[in-house]
């Protein structure tokens, strides 16, 4: 089932993004106003390569290292966040989906499509799932799943279901064709806006064969035996894809610092002696600062990935600790990256909030990537700090994509 076509490379993918930066530049107010992504900008990715990142390779897609998810999702980040953020995100939602049985996933992929396949959502909640009952052959299914990034552009879903009303162990996964649920076209958000992060739902009940749902652990299990055979994706789940967005965090403060040295020699600092802002040294000082803010950044994202592709190497799967630590080190360079954007923006006086000017696009983009639960900065210090007190706590809340039973 491999497909034989010579793939890019992520240095050719990264090269071709590079050269699409002003476009995801130019297209960043209009993604926000409509909110979703332009068509033209996904063909225009389609046509890059970006949508075959984590499709499995069974059926044509890329093997990329941690390292070259990173540096791919950097440098959209530079042209456009959310844009990053959606590529980032339907990667995701391929690297689960190819669990099922290959009857039932070769069609998704194999299918004529311009974008990305799948969307997921694996809500830590019964307020982010559906529910669903079993019946003969196969289950009903019932629900709304917000905040579906990709949902707009993907062929199908792969949608948290609970299946027992008291059990919240009891829990499992359906791929649904997109056309069979209902887009409530509800996304309206001060950041991250352009990402059409709308709830998906049904329209009363819908019945799901058994092939289309599965158990997270049955799910685990067939990911691990595909990954041992190289026709699945790289060790790591859903840490190796929180630890390479980084990328487009990162890639949104370089874009950031970008714009305002841009302007610095033209803006004037009013109610002080100086004409230009450039010749002032406290805004030297906030360059200074913010540079080495992403710097920083960008040298933790490089340890981790580095950290990470070493762990792939050796044939081995996680321990809680690395997990933990992974974790922790992605929320805090999300963290770093929003607030060097943010002190980019203070610096730049009131005509930075005219909503022509890019950088107050870019902070509100940023900072609402940091507050995504998975790169909450104060809940990964707290749970790393805890665990390095030796301080016993209970189960945490976890999406569906981590469960393994």
């Amino acid at each position: 089932m491999t497909a034989d076509v010579a793939l890019p490379t992520a240095e050719e993918i990264v090269a071709r993004i590079i050269e699409l930066q002003p476009w995801l530049r130019d297209q960043q107010a209009l993604a926000e106003q409509e909110r979703r992504i332009p068509q033209e900008t996904i063909e225009r990715l389609d046509a890059i390569g970006v949508f075959n990142l984590s499709k499995p390779k069974r059926y044509g897609g890329a093997d990329f290292t941690t390292r070259e998810m990173l540096d791919i999702y950097r440098s959209l980040g530079a042209g456009c966040g959310a844009t990053a953020w959606v590529v980032w995100a339907t990667a995701g939602g391929n690297l689960w989906s190819n669990a099922f049985a290959d009857e039932i996933v070769a069609p998704v992929y194999k299918s004529p499509w311009v974008g990305n396949r799948t969307f997921a959502v694996g809500g830590t909640s019964r307020h982010m799932s559906g529910t669903a009952n079993k019946v003969d052959g196969g289950w009903i299914v019932t629900g709304a799943w917000p905040f579906a990034t990709g949902s707009v552009h993907a062929s199908h879903g792969y949608l948290a279901v609970f299946y027992d009303d008291k059990d919240d162990s009891k829990v499992g996964m359906v791929l649904i064709p997109k056309h069979q649920l209902i887009a409530r076209n509800d996304w309206d958000a001060s950041g991250l806006a352009a990402t059409g992060s709308q709830t998906m739902a049904t329209d009363g009940e819908l019945f799901v064969p058994d092939e289309r749902f599965g158990f997270p652990a049955e799910l685990a299990k067939r990911t691990a035996e595909l990954t041992a055979r190289g026709l699945g994706p790289r060790r790591g789940g859903l840490p190796r894809s929180i630890v390479s967005s980084t990328g487009v965090a990162l890639g949104m403060a370089d874009q950031a610092l970008e714009v305002f040295l841009a302007s610095i020699g033209r803006r004037s600092v009013p109610y002080s002696p100086y004409a230009r802002q450039l010749d002032s040294p406290v805004a030297h000082h906030i360059i200074g600062r913010a540079a080495m803010q992403i710097r920083a950044a960008g040298r933790m994202a490089d340890a981790a990935v580095a950290e990470f592709d070493a762990i792939d190497a050796e044939g081995r799967d996680l321990s809680e600790g690395e997990i933990l630590q992974f974790h922790t080190d992605a929320a805090y360079i999300w963290n770093e990256c929003a607030t060097a954007i943010e002190t980019l923006f203070r610096a730049s006086g009131a005509s930075a909030i005219s909503k022509r000017m890019p950088l107050q696009l870019i902070a509100r983009n940023c900072r609402a990537g940091s507050l995504h639960a998975a790169n909450n900065v104060d809940t990964w210090t707290e749970n790393l700090g805890r665990s390095l007190a030796g301080v016993e706590a209970g189960a945490s809340s976890m999406s569906v994509l981590e469960r393994k039973s």
